[in-house]
């Protein structure tokens, strides 16, 4: 997978970490066809077969188009498995385009579409000195208010704090979240660092960070409402200290797209692009049906979803990613 640049969630290490939640990875490569691809099946109710879903892939040499790769594993499944829906989700660049014979661009994406892309500097004085004006202050004045970080790996007290401030803040700006366990899991199965920032003892800000080959990921956050102190800049210069020791060369602050006016995560995209990374905009996912019936009752299903979603004023976020 790492050869055909293939992310985290295209590793195995995922796919293990995702069959703890009812998913069962299958993992195909085609070394004639240059491609390869984790898709994680899911089991349907009524004899609806399983939902096929593939974060971040397939993934595809550079001779061999991501809409051909798709294609070829779309066949595959269909003579292989009973899934009746292949919802694709590859890491291309909208710019780029995506076509693949029977895919239709899906309703809604799981993963982000958008997201900021920073370089991973050789040491700390460079990776400051990078940073635009704002953010370099922010850190700065993070640490000469009395700001502290500290990071933490696997169980722990701090990962508890932390989940409960996770809470707070998805209460406060609208978008779900998973129970407990799954982030217990989660740190347990996974190279992943939560980096806390305290002032005087009390957590203002923290985030999850996962590691893997030259990519390290920004994939959850929580800051409290009245932080007014900066430590959610040093948070993420200590992520990218975290990267660096672990190898990584590119950090991925996991989105969001610009929300529109008003909404709560205006302030999520704003503070993420204060830090000057190279803004992408990807695909998104796409969809084709493999068994017409079960496929076309299993988008009513997952439209269903996400509207509630939408009613409840909330993001669904990565929901089964």
């Amino acid at each position: 997978m790492r050869e055909l640049d293939g992310g985290a969630l295209q590793s195995w290490e995922w796919g293990e970490f995702r069959r703890t939640g009812g998913w069962v990875p299958l993992r195909v490569l085609d070394e004639d066809e240059g491609f390869a691809a984790q898709a994680l099946l899911r089991r349907l109710p009524a004899g609806l077969g399983a939902l096929a879903y593939v974060p971040h892939g397939p993934v595809h040499s550079s001779s061999t188009p991501a809409g051909r790769a798709a294609e070829d594993l779309a066949g595959y499944l269909r003579k292989s498995t009973d899934a009746s829906l292949l919802v694709v989700e590859p890491r291309v660049e909208e710019k780029d385009g995506f076509e693949a014979d029977g895919f239709e661009r899906s309703a809604s994406s799981v993963q982000p579409r958008c997201t900021f892309i920073l370089d991973v500097l050789p040491d700390e004085e460079a990776q400051l000195s990078a940073l635009p004006k704002d953010a370099r202050y922010s850190v700065r004045r993070a640490r000469k208010e009395g700001v502290e970080v500290s990071s933490h790996e696997g169980l722990s007290e701090e990962l508890e704090e932390f989940l409960g401030l996770l809470e707070e803040t998805a209460t406060r700006q609208r978008f779900a979240v998973r129970p407990r366990d799954y982030y217990r899991t989660f740190m347990r199965k996974l190279p992943a660092t939560l980096i806390c920032a305290r002032h005087e003892g009390r957590l203002l800000s923290g985030a999850i960070i996962l590691c893997f080959g030259e990519e390290a990921y920004y994939l959850y956050g929580a800051s409290a409402s009245s932080e007014r102190l900066y430590a959610s800049y040093l948070v993420q210069f200590e992520a990218l200290t975290v990267a660096r020791r672990s190898g990584a060369l590119r950090y991925d602050m996991w989105g969001p797209c610009r929300p529109p006016e008003g909404d709560p995560l205006l302030g999520v995209y704003r503070f993420k692009k204060k830090f000057g990374g190279e803004e992408k905009h990807y695909v998104g996912a796409h969809e084709r049906a493999l068994r017409p019936l079960p496929a076309r009752l299993t988008r009513v299903g997952l439209d269903a979803y996400y509207r509630l979603q939408r009613l409840l004023g909330r993001s669904p976020g990565p929901a089964e990613g």
